[in-house]
């Protein structure tokens, strides 16, 4: 478990890391074609799909975050009126299907990205090979699957650990 804690706090600094660099360049980005456009009506055709780019990403990895902050969506009705022991169950299965789905994701991400390629297509504003503004489904779609294997993995180890925030349900904190 401590390797899996070392593993863990790793992860987090890259992705905040990422989520902060990529923001702060999204927000330059986005500031920089405001003024452009609106003080000295001029700008750069590249901007606007740089800046969604980079949000995206960003907004990625802060998704990955949340999983591991046990703040991610998640679909909990049945869980807030089971008792312990089946919310526990669910919580359980909610990951293996989320574990699931991500790795999905990751397998098409990787077969698109790779496509998208192949077929040497670029973006028409920026001249950016599709397959990096693509690369990152693939990318974040892994950190999400990494984020659930070691949500269920601590799950197996103790049950009652479970999600970060899950004194929040059954009543024994506020959300």
């Amino acid at each position: 478990m401590k390797h899996l804690a070392l593993f863990d706090k790793a992860l987090a600094y890259v992705e905040t890391s990422v989520i902060v660099l990529l923001s702060s360049v999204a927000l330059g980005l986005g500031v920089m074609q405001v003024v452009l456009r609106y003080v000295f009506n001029t700008g750069f055709p590249w901007n606007e799909a740089i800046f969604v780019t980079l949000t995206i990403w960003a907004m990625l990895f802060g998704g990955s975050r949340a999983v591991r902050d046990g703040v991610h969506v998640r679909v909990d009705v049945l869980a807030l009126i089971l008792p312990r022991a089946g919310a526990r169950i669910l919580d359980l299965i909610g990951m293996l299907a989320s574990l699931a789905l991500t790795t999905f994701f990751f397998y098409c991400g990787l077969q698109y990205t790779r496509f998208v390629y192949q077929m040497g297509i670029r973006d028409i504003e920026t001249n950016v090979p599709d397959a990096v503004t693509y690369g990152i489904v693939p990318v974040a779609m892994a950190a999400f699957a990494i984020r659930y294997v070691i949500l269920i993995i601590r799950w197996v180890r103790d049950p009652e650990v479970g999600l970060p925030l899950d004194s929040a349900k059954h009543g024994e904190g506020s959300a």
